[in-house]
């Protein structure tokens, strides 16, 4: 806080010296109004320096907590505010130095600053720009410090790093998968002290990932504590958003006010627990104090989008739908995975939207056949990690609507096509053979060998209230789809192509799936969708309205 002091006005000081010489009849001289010698509290003021110059004049500061309204006038009568910023540390002192130019005579005022009393000699520096923190743990866990406050045997720290992995960030955990053993522990990752003076307003937030959780409450694993003594004593923080505790999806922990510890020196730690039942990963990539909020817009990576982004492979996206975007890294470079539209009722995504090319098709990854819940949906089937459908008995597959061999090019976005919400309940008969047969050949036309850029894919499902309902594994009802489609797009040298492909949801006895072929206007007549609604105006009509089967492009390539 800054407070306004009123100059008192004194016997001019003066200073006066003679240049010489007939061709300068003007003396340089400079008298200033007032005390010579200011006395500021450690809150701050404001100061007014008033003078008389009898040429133009520049004036500076020697330190950089005072500044100055102007820097330069012309002779004359003159005022310059001196700003001096609120102290943290002790008493301090610094000059503002008034020049008369083209000579080498000046004044001086000096300024002697009150300090705060009792001042912790091991207090760290004021930060003063933004963030007041910001912390990488993928380069490592820096200054923060572990302690593991209960080991219960667990061989090593709980709290450490992936050296094959260090996008990972700082890792909890306390299973030792060589011998399947489980421990109760808990461990702290706990910051170096951190100064929060002279900021109004600062927010913490960072971004985490929590698996195998087991269904248990995510809080009896996870908490981030604050302290503001030393670490003698600890108050708990509200995470406002909360993991999923069954994925290693990324995600923001959203703003913690950090109103309540304003000017104070504090501490933070990351607290893990686990028992011998329950031993979650989780993990840490980046931590901020900083006086800004948090914004996610479509542009942002790695959260649940609030917009619809202008991407090749979408469709319309209709008002009040739940729509959501999955998106991993491939070489520590995030990309955008799929986008997809949750139906809660039926319990299965409308629609899923990707873009395919080589770099996601490239194989680096194995097939992860490790089902999860999404992170990103409230409302889904409710199964935990290891449990299934309990669709064989009743002769359906778990499908994907967007195929795990479609994502081979990281584990997290192969893990990603094995969320719940991108499995629909699939007659093995049509999930084996002729949609498989559909996939194989979408791939191969989108690789580069085959001229494609890029090929944007709409796969869905059609859904209806006379659909078939079967149970997953915790009794809830999930609609069987009556019918299949996929939309596609092919962009090749800045030349578009599309194709439809509608099949009914059967089993089927070959794996013709060209017979079912259609144009994308088609297609849209059939779902009610409108499909790649980015297309240029001035193309989209004649792309949508070519037939496949009049395109050499689209011929069959994979043999039976």
């Amino acid at each position: 806080m800054k407070f306004k002091s009123i100059t008192l006005l004194a016997l001019a000081a003066v200073l006066f010296v003679a240049c010489g010489g007939k061709d300068n009849p003007i003396t340089p001289s400079i008298s200033i109004s007032g005390n010579r010698t200011l006395s500021v509290p450690a809150e701050g003021a404001t100061e007014t320096v008033s003078f008389t110059s009898s040429l133009s004049w520049v004036a500076s500061a020697d330190v950089s907590w005072i500044h100055l309204s102007k820097t330069s006038g012309t002779g004359g009568s003159a005022t310059v505010e001196l700003t001096i910023d609120q102290n943290y540390e002790k008493e301090r002192s610094g000059n503002v130095t008034i020049i008369v130019s083209g000579s080498s005579f000046s004044a001086t005022v000096a300024v002697n600053q009150a300090g705060v009393e009792n001042i912790d000699p091991d207090d760290p520096p004021v930060v003063e720009g933004d963030p007041v923190l910001s912390v990488d743990f993928t380069k490592g866990l820096g200054d923060f410090e572990v302690q593991d406050k209960e080991q219960g045997g667990f061989p090593g720290a709980i709290w450490g790093t992936n050296a094959n992995h260090p996008e990972y960030g700082a890792v909890a955990q306390a299973y030792v998968s060589a011998t399947a053993s489980r421990y109760k522990t808990e461990s702290w990752l706990v910051s170096p002290r951190i100064n929060l003076k002279g900021h109004d307003q600062l927010y913490l937030r960072f971004r985490e990932a929590l698996n195998y959780c087991n269904g248990e409450t995510v809080t009896n694993f996870i908490s981030v504590k604050i302290s503001a003594d030393k670490g003698q004593t600890w108050d708990n923080l509200t995470i406002p958003k909360l993991p999923s505790g069954s994925s290693f999806e990324f995600s923001s922990s959203g703003d913690i006010d950090l109103k309540a510890y304003k000017d104070k020196v504090i501490q933070l730690a990351f607290v893990y627990k686990s028992t011998t039942k329950t031993t979650p990963t989780w993990e840490i990539t980046e931590v901020l104090i900083t006086k800004d909020q948090e914004v996610i817009t479509k542009d942002d990576l790695g959260d649940e989008y609030t917009g619809v982004p202008a991407w090749m492979e979408l469709p319309e996206v209709k008002e009040g739908a739940a729509y959501y975007i999955h998106t991993a890294p491939i070489n520590q470079v995030n990309y955008r995975n799929y986008s997809f539209v949750y139906d809660a009722d039926a319990l299965v995504a409308s629609w899923v939207a990707y873009p395919l090319c080589d770099l996601y098709t490239k194989k680096t990854v194995s097939r992860s056949e490790s089902w999860l819940q999404d992170p990103f949906v409230p409302v889904q089937a409710d199964i935990t990690a290891g449990g299934s459908y309990g669709f064989s008995s009743n002769g359906y597959d778990r499908g994907h609507q967007i195929a795990s061999a479609d994502r081979l090019a990281s584990s997290v976005m192969n893990q990603q096509t094995f969320y719940w919400t991108n499995v629909t309940p699939q007659l093995s008969n049509f999930n084996q053979n002729i949609w498989e047969k559909l996939e194989e050949q979408v791939r191969e036309w989108s690789k580069s060998s085959n001229g494609t850029d890029t090929l944007y894919v709409v796969t869905g499902c059609i859904v209806s209230e006379g659909s078939k309902k079967v149970s997953d594994h915790n009794g809830k009802q999930v609609s069987v789809p009556d019918a299949y489609y996929k939309a596609l797009l092919r962009v090749s040298k800045g030349s578009y192509l599309g194709a439809g492909f509608y099949m009914e949801h059967k089993n089927y006895s070959d794996k013709k799936f060209e017979n079912y072929s259609c144009s994308l206007k088609e297609l849209e007549e059939k779902t009610g969708m409108n499909f790649f609604v980015n297309l240029p105006a001035e193309t989209a009509a004649t792309v949508k309205a070519a037939k496949p089967a009049d395109n050499a492009f689209w011929k069959r390539s994979v043999a039976d």
